[in-house]
Parts: C-alpha cells; structure tokens; sequence
C-alpha cells in the first residue's frame, strides 16, 4: 500500500514555536510512503547506511539490538538488501568479542564507515568502543581503520563533501561530551574539530546538507538523582568553513513543532523545493536501550517527521509515519528515495519493517 501525504512549508521568518505548526502559504510536497522488504530478522538501534555496489544501489544494517531486549540480545550481525532485486543479504559479522549498539556508519564509494557503539556486559557495564570498523562489499571483509581519539557512541555522524566524516556530540564511556570530530577516509585520519556549545547530548538526531551540520533532541545528564537523564529540546546548526572544515560556526536554532525527540531517524533531504534536514520518528521519553524511559515508564514512537530548511532557516512539515517507530541511527538516501530500517514499534516491539519515503522532484543526496 502506498500513502500519499502533503507538506506544509514554513516562511523563511520567522520560525515557527515549539507548539506551533508552519503556515500552508506555498506549495504542498506529496510524500510517499511505503513499506520496503523486511530485514531477515528485528533489529533496533542499529546503524545504517547506503552504498552502490557493482552499479546497484544496497542498503546496510549494521550491529544493533534483537528482540529479546536484553544484552543477550546485541548483535554482531549485518545485512545488506540490494534496492533492484529487493533481496536482504547475509554480510560477514562485525568483527568484536560481542555486538554493539548506537553505533553510527557512512558510506563512501564502494565502501561503509563504521563508528563507535557500546557493548553491555551481562552485569550492566556499558562500555563505549572506540573502534572504526571499514566494510568492503565488494570483497565481503572488514579493515579496521584508526581509532577514534575519543570512543563515542550514540553520536551523529554527517558526510562532508565526500572528504570528512563528522562525528557530533554522544556518549563517552560515563558521559556525555560537547566533541565533535572529523574523520579523514583518504588518510585515515582524525581530527578535533570545534565543539559544540550547547548541552553535550546523546541519542539525538541529525545530519550534514552541503556545507550545514544540524541536530536536535537527544538525552541530557540530570544530575545523581533519578531519573539521571532528560529530553533535550535544543537544536544546532553549524555551518562548516570550506577553507578550514575543523571550523564550524555553531548557532542555536528554534526547535522544531511538538515534542523534542530521542533517537529519531534523521539524514539530509533534497527536492524539488528545499534541502535540509529530515527528522522522523523518534520518543519524547529517553531510555537507555529496551525502551523502557529513565523515568520507568515504556517509551512510545512519534508519528510526526520535520524538514529544517537551511536555506530559509525555518522547519518544514513532514510526512506522518504510520506506524510509527523509534531507536533509529539515521535516515538514509537511495535509489531516489529515503529509508527508515528496523527500530522499535508500538509496545517496545523490536521490528524487521523497512519504510520507503519518496517525493515527487526528489534528488539524491
């Protein structure tokens, strides 16, 4: 079944309030969505991305969480679905004594960047890996690249010009941490770059359009007392200095309409109309990884999805994702469209669901 839905476009000003929804003065934007073939088995948490291999475009899925919700339950396993045959694949196992969850991964060339995640020992210990793992498709193996000078998991992660991987905020070990680094494929190399100036923040969601980082959302440190972790309202864009890309001029921005987000799916969207970046499911209630809320209450999945338009600096109504789902690392871009992969459902439910989001004059990223 395919649903098609429109988009409301904000003015270029002011931006809209938390509560507020952008006006319908222009044009409406028919989104597509559709359900894609299902992974070979649920997995949440788990980090994405999009390559083409030998000419054909392939979605990737990487590490992540099965449906036990337990430690038990973290994976090593990966999978590839070719989007021309529409047919998963089995790919090596990640290498690792055990499987990681919130890592981030990005793909250029024939080749999927693999960063960071955790491992939960059988006692609770979490422990933030500093690895970069390089999957090579066309040779089904794996290389390690260098480290990561600081491990982060459940960071964003955005491509630049198809030269730096940028690595954003996230969790370090014990705490969260303002960091941002930038990671060089070429050279395998890693450099500091300007951190960010709001709360430090894990789980939240963002992604890089030309040469603008943005993000949202995620879980802040509360203090000793329980809960110890809360919702973050607060956005960020950071527009990158071609001519010194560790230089990002960071700047607050309105938070987009409803409530902040905690692990939504988000990445860069280009049509016909704007490019920005896409934010799409996701919680109002941070967990830590089996969706039960710091707070003790279950976690439930957003239906609602926003487009924070760089150039008119305002947000931009999205398409409703029903059914909605969380425990997202990314949003990712192929074969003219957008790809949502796993997650969690209503009730906590660990899915195999794989959601396609097109729109008429799309481009790709």
């Amino acid at each position: 079944m395919v649903v098609v839905l429109g988009t409301a476009c904000a003015p270029s000003a002011p931006a809209p309030g938390p509560d507020e929804a952008p006006p319908a003065d222009l044009a409406a934007v028919g989104w597509h969505l559709e359900r894609g073939p299902d992974l070979p088995q649920p997995v949440a948490n788990n980090a994405v991305a999009a390559a083409v291999v030998n000419g054909r475009p392939h979605l990737f899925s990487f590490l992540g969480l099965g449906a036990g919700r337990d430690y038990r339950a973290i994976t090593t396993r990966a999978f590839a679905l070719d989007l021309e045959s529409r047919q998963w694949q089995a790919l090596p196992d990640v290498p690792g004594r055990v499987g990681r969850l919130a890592a981030t991964a990005q793909a250029l060339g024939a080749r999927v960047y693999l960063f960071g995640g955790y491992e939960v020992a059988a006692d609770g210990t979490e422990t933030t890996s500093p690895a970069t793992d390089i999957y090579l498709p066309a040779e089904r193996r794996y290389q390690r690249g260098a480290d990561a000078p600081v491990p982060l998991d459940d960071a964003v992660s955005g491509m630049w010009r198809e030269r730096l991987i940028y690595l954003v905020s996230g969790w370090s070990t014990d705490r969260t941490v303002a960091t941002v680094q930038a990671y060089d494929p070429a050279a395998d190399r890693w450099q500091a770059a300007t951190p960010i100036p709001g709360t430090p923040v894990f789980g939240h969601a963002g992604g890089l359009v030309d040469d603008t980082f943005v993000y949202c959302g995620g879980a802040k440190m509360l203090g000793a007392a329980a809960p110890r972790y809360g919702i973050s309202a607060e956005c960020y864009r950071g527009d990158i200095d071609p001519a010194n890309p560790t230089t990002i001029a960071w700047r607050a921005i309105a938070p987009h309409p409803g409530p902040a987000r905690y692990r939504a799916a988000a990445g860069p969207v280009r049509t016909a109309t704007q490019a920005g970046v896409m934010f799409v499911g996701g919680t109002a209630n941070p967990y830590n990884y089996n969706g039960v809320g710091y707070d003790g209450r279950p976690a439930e999945p957003e239906t609602a999805s926003w487009i924070y338009d760089v150039a008119q600096d305002a947000w931009v109504a999205g398409p409703a994702l029903d059914p909605p789902t969380m425990d997202h690392r990314a949003l990712v871009n192929a074969h003219d469209a957008w790809w949502i992969v796993g997650g969690f459902g209503r009730g906590q439910a660990v899915v195999a669901g794989v959601t396609r989001l097109a729109v008429a004059g799309a481009e790709k990223e």
